[in-house]
């Protein structure tokens, strides 16, 4: 069993070889907290891949649509790996199926920061949206496709209803389809400059949750205990979206979810602490998801966890390129062998910016077993991050918990971006 105590004392040899152990300094290259400056040539390559997409399907322009940001970090996914940016309200940027990119903003005051950041040169202000529509229209373009946020998984949204309704009353004759499952199918195999972002991004989450952990003791609260993690994202240009800590009574438990957003409630012993922490650098984001104990655990939630701890550990040592969602249920096997259920998320999730595909690996009575459906004869790809987490619960109680982290398929296995012992029980003092 691992305490408290131990963490702490063995953080540094903990953490070696990664940016934490380094003062968790981001990747190469980062002249910015929000977006990681990737390099012309990997920022060309991906302008390569979604003409050649474009050409195929016979379009002479895409319009890639940024909503507001998520959380403390750009949301705007799909515009951003083109664009190397996104404004902090709505963007739009005209991919033409050769020439220059246009990128339009709202604020004038943008421009300037927007120039120094963006790979773009072309950036314009005022009504943006009339913008895009103006350019299309003196172009000529006849068959556009529309990309949007790209931080919604499954359905492939593209603009609110009010915006693709400007767009078809301005683009009379214009033919528009909704280019967004395809776009956002193109990132999921990861460059070596991403898969660099990532990396850091592991670390960060690795030291995030061993202050949680240090942070943590009865009558403190989850509100004290993310501003703990809020002062190593600011000191380490951190951004994240999310961040669940909350603490859950063994003795009267109200369910197995961590509160979304923190709270004063004090802290009491006997308590099992759920965390699910999510940083990096702009929209290339590391997860770990954490159960710890205040107070020794009862024998229910000490089996809880090592059965959850068991199906972590077996996926990450397990997985492998060419491996199907069919396969990947296999590993559900000791959840149910414990007489558990998993009541909700997927064993194995896509995931940098924001949930993607694939998503394998639930039970029958899963809340998320039919997204689940259409990637059980898909095998996962080197180079696809994903996350990898057993969330367990008592069939028919308030009583769950979980474990995961997050990484990569290689050409051979599977590559953790994390290093924090998630799945060894872990206990603070009273």
């Amino acid at each position: 069993m691992t305490r408290r105590g131990a963490i702490i004392a063995g953080g540094a040899s903990l953490l070696a070889g990664t940016a934490a152990a380094e003062g968790l300094n981001p990747p190469p290259g980062a002249a910015n907290d929000a977006f990681p400056i990737f390099s012309d040539a990997e920022m060309a390559g991906r302008l390569a891949r979604v003409r050649e997409e474009m050409g195929r399907r016979g379009l002479e322009a895409l319009l890639v649509y940024g909503h507001t940001g998520v959380g403390n970090s750009p949301g705007q996914v799909n515009l951003q790996y083109l664009a190397r940016y996104a404004a902090v309200i709505e963007t739009y940027l005209l991919v033409p199926a050769d020439g220059a990119l246009t990128m339009f903003l709202a604020v004038p005051y943008h421009i300037p920061n927007a120039r120094e950041i963006s790979s773009v040169d072309d950036i314009r202000w005022g009504d943006a949206l009339g913008g895009a529509i103006g350019e299309i229209k003196g172009k000529g373009f006849k068959k556009v496709g529309l990309v949007g946020p790209g931080a919604v998984a499954h359905s492939g949204p593209t603009l609110f209803a009010e915006g693709r309704d400007r767009l078809a009353a301005g683009l009379e004759g214009v033919r528009l389809e909704n280019a967004t499952p395809w776009f956002d199918d193109l990132r999921l195999i990861k460059s070596d400059e991403e898969l660099a972002v990532m990396r850091s991004a592991g670390a960060l989450t690795d030291a995030a949750h061993e202050v949680v952990f240090a942070s943590t003791r009865a009558g403190a609260t989850s509100r004290s205990i993310r501003r703990a993690m809020d002062v190593l994202a600011a000191q380490n240009g951190a951004t994240y979206p999310f961040g669940h800590i909350g603490a859950i009574s063994m003795a009267v438990p109200q369910g197995f979810y961590p509160d979304f957003y923190p709270t004063d409630a004090p802290i009491a012993p006997g308590s099992v602490m759920m965390t699910e922490l999510c940083l990096g650098h702009g929209n290339y984001w590391a997860k770990l998801w954490g159960s710890y104990f205040v107070g020794e655990p009862t024998a229910e939630y000490r089996r809880l966890f090592e059965t959850a701890a068991k199906v972590h550990d077996d996926l990450v040592a397990g997985l492998k390129p060419g491996m199907t969602g069919r396969e990947v249920n296999a590993f559900l096997a000791p959840i149910a062998a414990a007489g558990f259920e998993q009541p909700a998320n997927v064993l194995v999730g896509g995931w940098s910016a924001m949930n993607h595909a694939p998503q394998m690996g639930a039970m029958t009575s899963s809340l998320s077993e039919p997204f689940t459906r259409p990637f059980v004869d898909v095998a996962l790809q080197p180079r696809q991050t994903l996350t990898v987490q057993a969330w367990v619960s008592v069939p028919g109680q308030p009583k769950g918990l979980w474990v995961g982290s997050s990484g990569v398929i290689t050409e051979t296995g599977y590559e953790s971006f994390n290093r924090y012992p998630v799945s060894k029980l872990r206990v603070v003092q009273p």
